[in-house]
């Protein structure tokens, strides 16, 4: 049982309300004191971050369950809210799914007022991106969806812009907007991503997953992969095994 115990008495928590996300489907639910710690989470967003019950991550920081690139973002997103007390809605962002590789989520982050009208936590909820956006009307899902289907390929970002119907300038501005990077960082991140599955789930040697994921050469999948893992490939496929 954990020693953690925040003051929830002066939140404006409305009772047991945090139990209705449990019913919903599809949505993850968290809550931070002013000083980051979770306090509460629904029993998917526990099996996201790897654990069982709310008694393992009352008390915890992001920086104690996910990887660094994570949490650098999640911390200046929280601070964000605590300082402006306006919510930051449609975030999109790495995040854990059930089997820890990352994949792309959608967040929303809301302050929680005391009855004093300060901010005293904040709450969120974290969906799958994919069912955030309707592709048929999206130009960023379309190209999302291109870059997928390419994966392998070299991808020029001229060609995305022309096959989705904007300019290269407007694709760039509308990939800042959703995802805070570029559209070849974000080509970077998926091929790492995409990397970082074909190592947990198969035995193929790391230049095969190099190629495979769109590398070029061995050498430039490891620095990448390290770049945002944290560790090596080959290292990370011991640890997932």
């Amino acid at each position: 049982m954990s020693s953690f115990t925040p003051q929830l008495d002066n939140f404006r928590l409305g009772g047991e309300f945090h139990r209705l996300f449990e019913h919903i489907p599809n949505v993850m639910f968290f809550a931070k004191d002013r000083e980051r710690r979770l306090f509460l989470g629904n029993q998917r967003f526990l099996e996201h971050c790897g654990l069982n019950s709310i008694d393992d991550v009352m008390g915890k920081l992001d920086v104690d369950i996910f990887p660094k690139y994570m949490t650098d973002k999640f911390e200046a997103d929280d601070r964000t809210v605590f300082r402006t007390r306006k919510p930051l809605l449609n975030l999109v962002e790495l995040f854990p799914a059930r089997d820890r590789l990352p994949e792309w989520f959608i967040t929303n982050k809301y302050p929680i007022f005391d009855h004093d009208e300060k901010v005293a936590a904040i709450c969120g909820l974290i969906q799958p991106y994919e069912r955030a956006f309707d592709a048929a009307d999206d130009p960023v899902t379309k190209v999302v969806e291109l870059i997928k289907s390419h994966i392998a390929q070299t991808i020029h970002i001229p060609t995305l812009a022309a096959e989705s119907g904007l300019s290269q300038r407007h694709l760039e501005r509308l990939f800042k907007q959703r995802f805070g990077i570029s559209p070849r960082e974000y080509i970077l991140r998926l091929r790492v991503l995409i990397a970082a599955d074909l190592l947990k789930s198969t035995s193929k040697s790391i230049t095969e997953i190099a190629l495979e994921s769109g590398f070029y050469d061995h050498s430039s999948f490891t620095r990448q992969f390290k770049n945002h893992f944290g560790t090596l490939p080959l290292k990370y496929r011991k640890s997932t095994a």
